[in-house]
């Protein structure tokens, strides 16, 4: 009966300039000069958000009279991976762009991505998600405060092969005929990981899909303080998740792993895994500790590979002993994950104290582009580092009245430091006076083959702080940014991404909160778009969801950032669907509304459905 109600929700809901429902996508506007295709997190392995190559949206016809809100496609269940694209795939007959999208109800769908069929082209079901009663707790999920609910199913980003015509999926999948709250993994109540390689064209996986073997738990005499379960031999699968974009480079497929909820017992490990990407053979483990913690999460970002193959990610709060353990690191890994190079900040005992809630890894690198050999990432402290991806250099010298370089080449504050808060006065919550930075930054600008960049501009956007643009000079950037909208009360900031005709024509595209805090609640969500130049000198409000159609009314996608390819812009909810927007034809543009982008919401907080609508009907939170 439940899957009969499922299959009833899946209905296309195409909308005109004014709201109203449409029968038919509308005809395309512009015709993209060069197909893009959209395969990993944040448009490649370097992970810089940016597609250059985007001709039909541009500064002059983003606004309320030309762009705006197509139509929507529904999905079972909320979107925590971003909708990825592939152009130019025949199925059913007809030459198409297709939209791959996948929820934590362990749906995966194939849709057209211009509109022009009502219907997924495919639908996978992967198996049923794990009950959120089951996780691990920490004092916020023994109070009922959950950072992901109900289920936790596929909470990562897939990675696509063009050349093996797959895409690549993990799900956590729990026994659905079992009743088991509250209660460890066994083989009588089992959850597990599970890496599926679906077929681009058919959603099928015949043979390509394996089960993940993860380390098993640490023996534990006693059960802990929040939570009374004592983890089983067979326990991994509940009590890690698999949070970060998975990476395709060099023929393998890489996995991060963190915890649920930062949750100090039972004990885990951040760990990365290494599959055989042409048969799902699982290869080799890298474990950032020994002792405890280090969770690879990154808000969701994948990690980053070099040409090489070389792989780094960004690491959470743990154990840290110099080049054994690497809490709160850079970490540059050798394809078979058997090497290893890092940087720490100066501070980084304090970025791992669990107290201060600042640790490096709510964020993920980015490596500038060409011959550069730069990487740059920060976390919730609000600092970016700026580091030589040869020489990585260990830790950081400390200093007064300021650390060294060398390592790192650089480091600033890209987010407001400490200040006071609602609750940050109060010696327990000062934490909170932070302004962290979660998912990675956005770059914008190009290298000539074999060689280093020249100039650049880095967006990132803060909880609690304006978007800002940090210019990229002479191997390092400006520590003067311009600033754009502030955001609203809380976190996690503003997601992002990039749409440019290579140098020309810049659009700093943001999923971010409306207003509200979206901390351990559902909020309403908000898509802008701000003109971006080359210099970083400008970061003018073009468009606003909310400004041009107060009625776009949805949940926002924590730490997902818009897809933006082929003159649409693809938006992740927790809304049960995923919003297209793109240019109007000329009908609908006569009859679209003029809009100030830089409108205020404050009307819409008068609306008597405003909290009702935040809520949602499923309360997906982290």
């Amino acid at each position: 009966m439940l899957r009969f109600a499922r299959t009833l929700l899946r209905f296309w809901l195409p909308i005109s300039a004014a709201g109203l429902y449409a029968q038919k996508a509308p005809d395309t506007p512009c015709v993209p000069a060069v197909p893009v295709n959209v395969l990993t997190h944040h448009n490649g392995p370097d992970r810089t958000g940016a597609n250059l190559l985007e001709n039909c949206l541009t500064p002059s016809n983003v606004n309320s009279k030309t762009f705006g809100r197509l139509f929507s496609l529904t999905v079972v269940g909320q979107i925590y991976a971003q909708p990825l694209i592939v152009t130019g795939l025949t199925i059913n007959g007809r030459v198409r762009n297709v939209l791959y999208v996948a929820t934590m109800e362990n749906h995966v769908y194939a849709f057209d991505a211009d509109g022009h069929e009502a219907q997924p082209l495919w639908e996978k079901y992967l198996g049923a998600p794990l009950p959120v009663s089951r996780i691990p707790k920490d004092i916020g999920a023994a109070l009922g405060q959950f950072n992901i609910e109900p289920v936790v199913g596929i909470t990562s980003t897939p990675a696509i092969d063009i050349t093996r015509g797959r895409i690549y999926v993990v799900a956590k999948i729990a026994d659905p005929n079992v009743a088991c709250p509250g209660i460890p993994a066994s083989k009588q109540c089992p959850v597990i990981y599970k890496i599926f390689g679906l077929d681009l064209l058919s959603g099928s996986y015949e043979g390509k899909a394996s089960e993940i073997q993860l380390p098993k738990p640490e023996p534990q005499a006693n059960p802990c303080f929040f939570d009374q379960t004592k983890p089983s031999e067979t326990d991994a699968a509940r009590i890690n998740l698999q949070r970060p974009a998975l990476l395709l480079s060099h023929d393998r497929i890489y996995l991060g792993f963190g915890s649920h909820q930062d949750a100090p017992c039972p004990n885990y490990h951040g760990m990365l895994i290494e599959f055989d990407a042409d048969n799902l053979t699982q290869l080799n483990t890298f474990t950032v500790t020994t002792g405890k913690k280090g969770g690879i999460w990154q808000a969701g970002n994948g990690p980053a590979a070099d040409q090489d193959g070389n792989i780094w990610v960004l690491t959470g709060n743990g154990d840290f002993d110099p080049g054994k353990q690497f809490g709160s690191n850079f970490v540059k890994l050798s394809p078979d994950l058997s090497k290893q190079e890092w940087f720490a900040p100066a501070d980084v005992h304090r970025l791992n104290e669990d107290y201060w809630d600042i640790d490096l890894g709510a964020s993920g690198p980015v490596l500038l582009p060409g011959a550069t050999h730069q990487v740059i990432g920060g976390g919730k402290q609000g600092r970016l580092y700026l580091v030589d991806t040869l020489k990585p250099g260990g830790q950081q010298k400390k200093g007064w009245p300021r650390d060294h370089t060398d390592p790192p080449i650089q480091f600033f504050w890209a987010a407001h430091r400490w200040s006071l808060a609602l609750y940050s006065w109060i010696p327990g919550a000062m934490a909170t006076g932070y302004h962290h930075i979660h998912g990675a930054p956005a770059f914008w600008g190009e290298a000539a083959p074999g060689e280093a960049l020249k100039s650049g501009t880095l967006y990132v956007w803060p909880e609690r702080d304006h978007l800002k643009a940090f210019t990229y000079q002479n191997g390092k950037f400006v520590n003067a940014p311009v600033t754009g909208q502030k955001a609203g009360l809380g976190m996690p900031g503003g997601m992002l991404s990039i749409s440019a005709n290579h140098i020309q024509n810049g659009i700093v595209w943001a999923a971010i909160p409306l207003h509200d805090d979206a901390w351990i609640r559902i909020v309403r969500g908000s898509l802008r778009a701000f003109q971006a130049e080359p210099s970083g000198n400008k970061l003018k409000t073009l468009w606003t969801s909310y400004c041009a159609e107060p009625e776009d009314s949805f949940n926002f996608a924590k730490y997902v950032p818009p897809t933006v390819a082929n003159g649409k812009v693809y938006l992740a909810t927790f809304s049960n669907r995923v919003n297209v927007y793109g240019l109007y034809t000329p009908e609908q543009a006569a009859a679209a509304r003029d809009s100030n982008p830089d409108c205020k919401p404050t009307g819409l907080f008068m609306q008597p459905n405003y909290r009702k609508t935040n809520q949602g009907e499923e309360k997906h939170r982290h």
